[in-house]
Order: structure tokens, then sequence, then C-alpha cells
């Protein structure tokens, strides 16, 4: 008993490393640490019961019980403790499941070699280290080339996701019989391992074929941020035109302006013309293009975001002090603040407010912090801090967010909804 329960610790701790590493974590480490002491604790217990007190051992029915079961909870922990869509998410515990059962049957065929016994203590610890060190190199390639990707690669796209979600599921099942057979049979047999060896291979090119969609995906992703990035110079270029045109106006008006003050002036009405210069002046203080902050991308999407809500009849209040240099990119500026903004205008129309918006954009030691709030129709949902129904603009900011290690996270109180971003620059 003390060695099975030792070999199921040892594998179970390796998953929860594995979920760490695969997981944009959704919960505080406290709180997730103890999601995985939990489903440490489920998993052996779980899995002693049904080998121990429901079935023999050795049966297939105690084997069959204890992969189905201990996979299905670490499926529920792995949903539960993970920000990225629920597609996404079971992709990826398809993924890591199908390696489990190859490193699996790997560790059996090994041991084979040395052990007769499969169920010896010798055997069970061989097994289990086999799995573990052939663990090891996989996690840090998935570190090193993979996770980059996947934690760029957008949820948004249900079609492709669930097709090759589909795919993962028909090759999971398979190496689940070809798990049961290790498990149940001592001698293996060579065609059993030639017919494992060419399934894997199939499996794995597959697998290439899945990557270079997701590949493509993440391209798609890209441009709709370089579309969102066409849209903000496309306003900052109407506003330039727009302010050239004022400046047109001022130049053209200037000499009015100069002979009326000469008229006076000649006439003795200095204190008339004292007047005249300071409403000029007060007319070019209000007329002149408002300046948020020194960041010319932040301060330009600002401004034509002020420009746009005032048309709405939407009142907005904005505080920013993003300096000129900045290590968060005007492309994920761009796909942050657009988003957030606009969807900040949609929540006031849907809900027939006319405000207050209020954005707030501040660094602080190493961070961005964006804060927006606004009214929002009633029934707005949302779980865990992020809103349940998420738009391609939302994936955008996720996505864009996860560059610098960034965290979202939405509240809801009294009908105002409130987004906060925080970026570590």
């Amino acid at each position: 008993m003390i060695r099975q329960i030792v070999a199921l610790t040892l594998t179970v701790l390796m998953h929860i490393v594995c979920f760490a590493v695969m997981t944009e974590r959704k919960y505080s480490v406290k709180k997730t640490v103890s999601i995985y002491f939990v489903f440490l604790t489920v998993f052996v217990c779980l899995s002693m019961f049904v080998s121990r007190v429901l079935f023999d051992i050795h049966s297939f029915q105690a084997s069959s019980l204890a992969f189905v079961s201990t996979a299905l909870v670490a499926f529920i922990i792995f949903m539960v403790t993970s920000t990225d869509p629920a597609y996404k998410k079971v992709f990826l515990f398809l993924s890591y499941s199908s390696m489990f059962c190859i490193f699996f049957c790997c560790a059996a065929m090994i041991s084979s070699i040395w052990f007769k016994d499969s169920y010896s203590t010798a055997a069970v610890y061989a097994k289990t280290m086999i799995r573990t060190l052939l663990y090891l190199p996989t996690i840090w390639a998935y570190i090193v080339f993979l996770r980059p990707a996947m934690r760029e690669v957008p949820g948004s796209n249900r079609r492709i996701w669930r097709s090759i979600s589909l795919v993962s599921l028909l090759f999971l099942i398979v190496f689940f019989i070809f798990c049961f057979i290790y498990s149940m049979k001592n001698d293996f047999r060579a065609w059993y391992s030639l017919l494992f060896a060419a399934t894997v291979l199939i499996y794995f090119s597959v697998l290439w074929v899945i990557f270079g969609m997701i590949r493509y995906m993440i391209r798609e992703s890209r441009m709709e941020l370089v579309e969102e990035n066409m849209k903000s110079l496309q306003g900052q270029l109407k506003t330039a035109k727009e302010n050239e045109r004022f400046f047109k106006t001022i130049r053209h008006d200037f000499r009015h302006h100069n002979q009326n003050l000469a008229a006076m002036l000649q006439k003795g009405e200095t204190e008339k013309a004292l007047r005249y210069i300071e409403q000029y002046n007060e007319s070019l203080n209000a007329a002149r293009p408002r300046e948020y902050c020194p960041n010319v991308t932040v301060n330009a999407i600002l401004t034509g975001f002020y420009t746009k809500a005032q048309n709405e009849g939407i009142t907005v209040s904005v505080q920013a002090d993003t300096s000129e240099e900045t290590a968060v990119s005007d492309m994920d500026f761009v796909a942050i603040l657009s988003n957030l903004l606009e969807n900040a205008l949609n929540g006031c129309k849907e809900c027939g407010a006319s405000g207050d918006i209020t954005v707030n954009i501040r660094t602080v030691s190493d961070k961005t912090v964006i804060v927006c709030s606004n009214p929002c129709k009633p029934g707005l949902g949302i779980e865990n801090g992020m809103l349940k129904r998420r738009g391609i603009g939302m994936e955008s900011m996720m996505t864009a967010a996860r560059k610098y290690g960034g965290d979202i996270s939405y509240s809801l109180k009294n009908g105002v909804l409130t987004l906060c971003v925080i970026l570590k620059t």
C-alpha cells in the first residue's frame, strides 16, 4: 500500500507541475496551491479506494475505473484553475493526457525489460521514475518553444478549437486502450510495441499539423491587431488634419485681429485692446487640442475617444501620466486601450446612460495600471473577475496583456462596471 501511495503522490505532483506550466492562473497563488492540495488528496484517495476497496488492484475494472475517475478529477481542476477560453483548455488537457498515456506506456515497456512482475515494489518505483525523467525534457521544451505561442493564440475561433480537440480526443481514446493493455500484460508482444510506436508517430505528425493551424490563428490575431492600429492611425490622421485646418484658420484670422488691435491702440483704447487680447487667448485655450500625457499614441487614442464620446453626448473623465518612452509597444496600447474604451462607450449606449466614463492610466513603479469605469446594462455576467461572454476585442486585450505578464480583472458594483489592467513593464 505504501509503495502505491508514494507512486500516486509522485504522479499527481508531476500533474500539478504540468498544470501550473500550461495554465494561465485564474486565482491567487495561495488559493491555487490550496486547490492543488485538494486535487492531490482526492486523486490519491480515489485511486486507493477503487483499487483496494472496490476491486482487486490487479483487475481490469480497477485499472479502468482508476484511470477514468482520476482523469475526470484532473480535468475539473484544470478547467477551474485556468483563465483560458474553454475550448482552448479542453485541447490543452486532451493533449496533456495523451502525452501522459504515451509516457505511461513507455515506462511500462522499459521496466518490463528488468522486472517480470510489473506490480513489484521495484517495478512500480522504476515506472514512476522513468515517467518523471520523460516529463522533465518535455516540460522544458514546452516552456521554451510552445508556451509563448499557446499564450498568444486567441481562443475565439471555436470551430477550429472544436476540430482539433475532437482529433485529440480520438487519439486519447486509443492511448487509453494501450495503457490498459500494458497494465494487464507483463509480456509485451512485439506487434503491440510496433503498433504503439506507429500510433505515436502518427499522433506527433497530426500535432505538427495542429500547431500549423495554431500558428495560422496567431497570424490572424496579429492581423486583427494591425487593423486596430490602422484604425488608430486613421483617427490620428483625422485629428492632425483637423488641427491643420484649425491653425490655417488662426493664421488667416490673425491679420484681422492685428488690424482691430492696431485701430484700438491708435484711438487710445488701451483697456479695450487688453480685454480683446484676453478674450482672444481664452478662445485659443478652449480650442486647442487636449493633451492628456506625453505619450503620443496614448494621447491620440484618448483624444479620439473623448471626441467620439462627446459626439454621443456621453461625459468622460480622463487622467493619464504615460511617459513618452515606455516598454509597452504602440501596437499593444492600441489593442488594449482601443478595445477597452470602445467597450465602455458601447456599455453606456446599451444601458442608455450619458456617462460618466472615467479612465485613469498611471505608472506605478514598474507597472502600467489602466482603470476604466462605466455604467452597464443589468444582468452582465462576471465570473472569477472575468466577463462570461467574451468578444474578439476581449481576446485581443488578453493576448496583448499576456506579453507583459499582465492581469485583467472586472468588477461590478451598483450598475458600474470597472476594468483594471495591470502591465508589468
